[in-house]
């Protein structure tokens, strides 16, 4: 009970520390400009210049080692250099914090003696009038729009250039020097220069020569692949191109103030408009209407036309006025008369967000490398109690103080293998090579290791599990056949360029199926059909708040509105609710087609000016418009294969549920004779409605207890499908505002408390359980419909917080958030989507999905095998050393870099070659390196090489004279003391020597592991040549050790040592080998260290 009082008072306290560190500092003003990277919170700092001083001091002192701390302890470096201080005038830095609680330290800088700094990209000031940071951005939201242009000359175009930078995305690419200096500087790197110091002072020159080579040649080669990676970025990122913009007071087509580069371009500034201009900043059109191709955005190549305000006298706004914005990366297809204000230029762009989210992606879990830490730091404990064992024995011996102290330095070298990050990298690049050569581009190296332990794949519907096309099925009821083949002919927004029809496919495919003619050679688009000519007189395009578009028409001297759109929608305004056409509606929808609402009102020649809002009411509704949206060719067979392999397979999209679920069964990721619940909220009625097997309920969300009455459809063996809406509902009903507030771990806990408290709120017990239940909700649901960008972002990290391993796989904007969310993301070569993904497929294909999942896993399994074979034969060469001391004797430099780079570098490199199996293993690696099953395939090894080096060296002892020392003498006799160098040749070194070579091979046998992840070892031809060759190179030098042995250079042995001893030491590595592996194969069948997803 005092313990419990105890951690909550810690709480408390810890509660209003944060708070109180937090009012030290000034919040931040959140734009939308800053995508995924919101600073939360800005204070000031001054950089002590006596700290600084004390600093080089330190790092002069410790050889550098001190700064070397600073570089990589970011709260060392803070706390020790910069002091906070009160006012910003004296500030030198700021100190920010991130939504994510990272800090880092930004840099003061200074525009006409403002203040301001840059992150990630983006530039920040502070307000004084709100009291906060803000980003720098030209102000439009929530601005009157006439105001906001007005307002576009308020500063001179060179400040401005100042604060907003070029109109360009430009990729940072490290200068060599910079990428050495961070790359040589590495932890890993510093543990190599280490390790060569300590055998440069045992003299062993050759491998110590030899490995910075290496390590030299990877750094090189990681850095042409870094460059490359970063140039076919920049590619991607930038549109060069010249461009014309107006006077900058006055908006007449005859004064054009000049072309300029399209970098040049700034908020403010009024852009002229042209055909065949692609887009390099986002733009509001004040004047004419254009036609555009949003394929980079949406990934949908279809033409949208898009026009001036309407109105300048109501507030700005992107999200509702997104008929009236352009964005970067559009192409314009057809111009009339545009003009276009320059709203947001460089990284505060919407493209532009994407690529920061490349630049800075989420951090990578550091599970594996924490794991294999621990592991690391157990086996050196080990080697350190082998060694003390050994010292025992030394001692007696009189050895030279330094030689111990260096092979005890030594110990630390062997225990954390220098090279293994080496491997780890090799790894990574011939599995992103793999990929390439199958159609897929790998951006993000650290994201292959992520895909080998995918537990969860999500997918978009439109353009991922389905074809971008239509196919038009039929119009129904028959009766209303006239009407309605009017409204499918007229209702569109299709266009005429070079000849072709363009437009939404979906638009298309319905002029098609009606087969009426369009004439678009004169003012207004004429319909010709049904022996009747109908004009076009307005068109208010699709609109994503009612989900409607209508067209204003008049023939035979009439006037009438038609209008198509969602169903629901268009039954909400009509002038009789039909419920026979949403009956039919509900029917049809389950059967995967996509459905549109057709619905008509004849106007007065008086009421064709009216505004949207007044028009679209009280309309006749009067049929429905059924199209298939078929699924991708393979997109079935690829389902089943991943629901085979274990997979959770869910779909997050943005379409009608009734119709999303459909798609799902005929991919199989429903299954077709379940019974499945669907879960909507209605907002005007405040009600949440659950449809199973035709079966419908509604529950008022007044009743009390309603999660509890939902519980029961969650815990019911039935699928589950939601919509956006009720997603909605359940997070608001829960007080989360972010959903990582709480894990699914921290649920656990607080459920039997009555007050939990957080870092920054106090959450009852009613919200935790409302977030348990969305927990349980996100968990069990396969089919997510009607979601908005951020909901799908959502529903990810719910996943996460449960412990899954997420894949996300998209094609539209609208998948971005979530893409770049998952731990893994895949998207397609055309779609913009495929700036925030780790990987980007050729093919429009989500076979990807397999491919890619295929090789993470050979990625992580080869990830584990590197580390298990790097720490074994580290270890067993370190226990031959040890027993070669016993005789004063050590390996020789050709030895050294034997054992330690030709043996082990092609060995390594080519098992990182290993190519997948075939079909998707149902199991993922377990990549916890503390993992029991993990530690016994390492240590079986290392037993049975143990035992075989042990019982050489005995049987040695009786085979052969001992240096010059008579057979039987005590060797304490024979060798020289005190022992001030050690002998790098004789018998005994030869013997330990020739036995680990022979283990080092049956090593990489031993720790493979093929099936199910990998090809078998023989099928890795390289691999097995070499291999090959290290026992030939084994054989020919026990065999024959004045010959082979000799002429390799590798064993220097006494003519009378061997006797036929040769041929026992053969008999003994062959025989602990064999053990070793029967015992290691018996581990992998009964105790595998891989699981069942």
């Amino acid at each position: 009970m005092l313990i419990k009082v105890f951690n909550v008072e810690f709480q408390i306290i810890q509660f209003v520390l944060v708070n109180y560190l937090r009012l030290m500092s000034y919040p931040v003003k959140n734009s939308d400009v800053e995508g995924q990277h919101l600073l939360i919170s800005v204070a000031f700092a001054q950089l002590s210049k006596i700290r600084l001083i004390l600093a080089i001091l330190l790092s002069l002192i410790t050889a550098f080692l001190f700064a070397l701390a600073l570089k990589y302890s970011n709260k060392l470096y803070t706390n020790f250099l910069f002091i906070q201080v009160d006012d910003e005038v004296s500030a030198t830095h700021y100190l920010i914090t991130t939504s994510k609680n990272e800090q880092f330290v930004c840099p003061k800088h200074l525009i006409k003696e403002k203040s301001y700094f840059t992150f990630r990209m983006l530039v920040y000031g502070f307000n004084s009038q709100i009291q906060s940071f803000e980003p720098i951005e030209f102000e439009c939201k929530g601005r009157i729009i006439s105001e906001m242009i007005k307002l576009r000359n308020k500063q001179d175009r060179n400040v401005k250039r100042e604060y907003f930078g070029y109109c360009s995305i430009q990729i940072p690419i490290d200068s060599i020097l910079v990428y050495s200096f961070n790359a040589f500087t590495g932890a890993f790197n510093l543990l190599q220069y280490f390790a060569v110091a300590i055998w440069i002072a045992e003299n062993i020159i050759l491998p110590s020569i030899l490995i910075l080579i290496f390590t030299l040649l990877s750094v090189y080669i990681n850095y042409f692949l870094y460059v490359r990676s970063r140039k076919r970025l920049q590619q991607l990122a930038n549109y060069e191109q010249n461009v014309e913009i107006y006077d900058r007071d006055k908006l007449k087509l005859n004064q054009i103030y000049q072309k300029v580069p399209s970098s040049w371009l700034l908020p403010g500034d009024l852009l002229v408009l042209k055909e065949n201009q692609v887009l390099n900043c986002d733009c509001a059109i004040i004047e004419g209407d254009v036609l555009v191709n949003e394929a980079t955005l949406t990934g949908e190549d279809i033409p949208i036309p898009k026009c001036a305000f309407q109105n300048q006298n109501v507030e700005f706004s992107f999200e509702k006025m997104n008929q009236n914005c352009l964005f970067e990366g559009t192409k314009l297809i057809q111009v009339n008369r545009g003009v276009a204000i320059v709203l947001r230029t460089g990284f505060s762009t919407l493209r532009g967000q994407y690529f920061r989210n490349v630049l800075y992606p989420h951090p990578q879990s550091m599970k594996f490398y924490i794991q294999a830490a621990k592991f690391l730091l157990g086996n050196g404990l080990i080697m350190a109690a082998i060694f003390g064992f050994f010292l025992i024995s030394y001692i007696p011996m009189d050895f030279e103080p330094s030689i111990l102290v260096l092979r005890f330095l030594d110990n630390i070298v062997w225990s954390i293998p220098p090279s293994m990050p080496i491997f780890f990298q090799v790894c990574k690049t011939f599995s992103l090579v793999k990929l390439e050569k199958k159609g897929i581009i790998g951006n993000n190296a650290e994201k292959i290791e992520s895909a080998g332990i995918i537990d969860t794949c999500c997918f978009d519907k439109t353009g991922t599990l389905t074809t971008l096309g239509f196919k038009v099925v039929k119009a129904i009821p028959q009766e209303e056949q006239p009407i309605l083949n009017a409204i499918m002919g007229c209702c569109h927004h299709l266009l005429k360029v070079n000849g072709n029809i363009i437009g939404d496919p979906l638009e298309i495919e319905m002029l098609r199926f009606v087969g009426w003619q369009c004439d678009f050679d004169k003012q207004r688009t004429i319909i010709n059909g049904n022996n009747k000519q109908f004009v076009i007189h307005k068109i208010f395009d699709f609109n994503t708040q009612n989900f409607m578009m209508s067209v204003i028409v008049s023939v035979d001297q009439k006037y009438f509105l038609y209008t198509k759109g969602t169903p629901e929608s268009i039954n909400q305004i009509a002038l009789s609710k039909r419920d026979d056409l949403i009956n039919e509606f509900n029917i049809n929808a389950t059967k995967g087609y996509r459905i549109l609402g057709l619905a008509y009102r004849e106007l007065q020649s008086n009421q064709i000016d009216l505004t949207r809002e007044q028009l679209e009411q009280s309309l006749n509704f009067v049929g429905l418009l059924l199209m298939e949206n078929p699924l991708k060719q393979d997109t079935a067979d690829v389902i089943a294969a991943l629901k085979k392999s274990g997979l959770d397979i869910k779909v997050i999209s943005g379409d009608n549920p009734l119709t999303t679920i459909q798609c799902s069964k005929m991919a199989q990721i429903l299954t077709a004779d379940q019974d499945i619940s669907f879960i909507d909220y209605n907002e005007q009625d405040q009600s949440v409605t659950i449809q199973s097997n035709n079966d419908k309920k509604v529950i008022q969300i007044q009743q009390q207890n309603i999660f509890n009455q939902l519980d029961t459809i969650i815990d019911d063996k039935s699928e589950l499908a939601i919509t956006g809406k009720f997603l909605d509902y359940v997070i608001t009903q829960g007080n989360l505002k972010d959903i990582n507030d709480l894990n699914d771990n921290q649920l656990a806990k607080a459920s039997g408390k009555n007050m939990v408290f957080t870092e920054i709120a106090q959450i009852d017990t009613e919200d935790v359980n409302v977030k348990k239940f969305l927990f349980n909700l996100i968990k069990k649901t396969k089919v997510f419909a009607r979601q908005k960008p951020e909901q799908k972002k959502h529903v990810i990290q719910v996943l996460q917080s449960l412990g899954k391993q997420v894949l996300m796989c998209g094609d539209g904007a609208n998948d971005c958030s979530a893409i770049s969310q998952a731990q893994v993301g895949i998207s397609f070569n055309e779609a913009d989507a495929s700036y925030t993904a780790p990987f980007i497929s050729r093919s429009n294909s989500i076979d990807c999905v397999i491919k890619i999942l295929q090789q993470g896993k050979v990625s992580k399994r080869n990830f584990i095998e590197v580390f298990q074979y790097l720490i074994s034969v580290n270890v067993i060469k370190f226990i031959a050393i040890l027993i070669t001391f016993l005789e004063a004797e050590t390996f020789a430099d050709i030895q050294f870099t034997y054992t330690s780079l030709i043996a082990i570098i092609p060995l390594l490199t080519f098992l990182c070659m290993s190519g997948p199996c075939d079909t998707l293993a149902d199991q993922n690696p377990i990549d916890d390196q503390f993992a029991l099953r993990n530690q016994l395939q390492i240590y079986n090894n290392l037993f049975w090489a143990s035992v075989g080096l042990i019982i050489n060296y005995f049987l040695s002892q009786q085979a052969r004279d001992v240096h010059t020392c008579q057979f039987k003498e005590p060797i304490d006799n024979c060798i020289p003391k005190p022992i001030n160098s050690l002998k790098q040749s004789g018998d005994i070194q030869s013997i330990m020597f020739l036995s680990i070579i022979f283990y080092f091979m049956t090593f990489a046998i031993n720790l493979y592991v093929s099936s199910p992840f990998k090809l078998r070892y023989y099928q890795n031809k390289l691999l097995l040549v070499w291999t090959i060759i290290g026992f030939v190179i084994f054989f020919l030098a026990a065999i024959f050790p004045n010959q082979g042995g000799k002429w390799l250079k590798v064993i220097d042995i006494n003519d009378n040592t061997y006797k036929g001893f040769n041929w026992i030491m053969i008999a003994v590595v062959i025989g602990t080998a064999t053990v070793g592996f029967i015992t290691q194969r018996l581990l992998t069948k009964f105790y595998p260290s891989q699981q069942r997803i």
